[in-house]
């Protein structure tokens, strides 16, 4: 008996390729949400996409969160409201759970204050001024 070669064994080794999963396509789902054939399951398709929807928004949130430190200079985005606030620079005083402290150093609008409770998802870190650039110790 003659013994089996190396490259044999080798792709004995090798996992077979599976078949891909019988999967339908987007167009073919949307096409029967549109012309009716899933209606009795609507309530349950929008509960899972709800669902979905809210799991991404939570993981943004939390990894724009985590970028944000006290004292970083911000600037507050097109997702924020009221509208007027759009484009204005501040820095972070305060950071909790689930929103950042702004001070925008002057009263806008309604925040007499000049600090505005806002969550991460609204505010697009600047990077540090020349003066603010910490030079390292001789």
């Amino acid at each position: 008996m003659s013994r089996p070669t190396r490259a044999a064994r080798r792709l004995a080794l090798a996992p077979a390729p599976r078949p891909a999963p019988e999967t339908v396509p987007l167009e073919a789902t949307l096409d029967q949400i549109a012309a009716g054939e899933l209606d009795t399951h609507l309530t349950q398709i929008a509960e899972a996409i709800r669902a979905r929807f809210d799991l991404l928004q939570a993981v943004n949130s939390a990894k724009a969160h985590a970028q944000l430190e006290l004292g970083d200079r911000v600037r507050i985005n097109h997702h924020a409201t009221p509208r007027y606030l759009h484009g204005l620079h501040g820095t972070i005083v305060q950071l909790d759970n689930q929103s950042a402290t702004v001070c925008l150093h002057r009263p806008v609008g309604r925040f007499t204050s000049g600090e505005i409770r806002c969550p991460p998802l609204v505010l697009d870190r600047l990077p540090p001024t020349p003066t603010e650039q910490k030079t390292p110790p001789p």
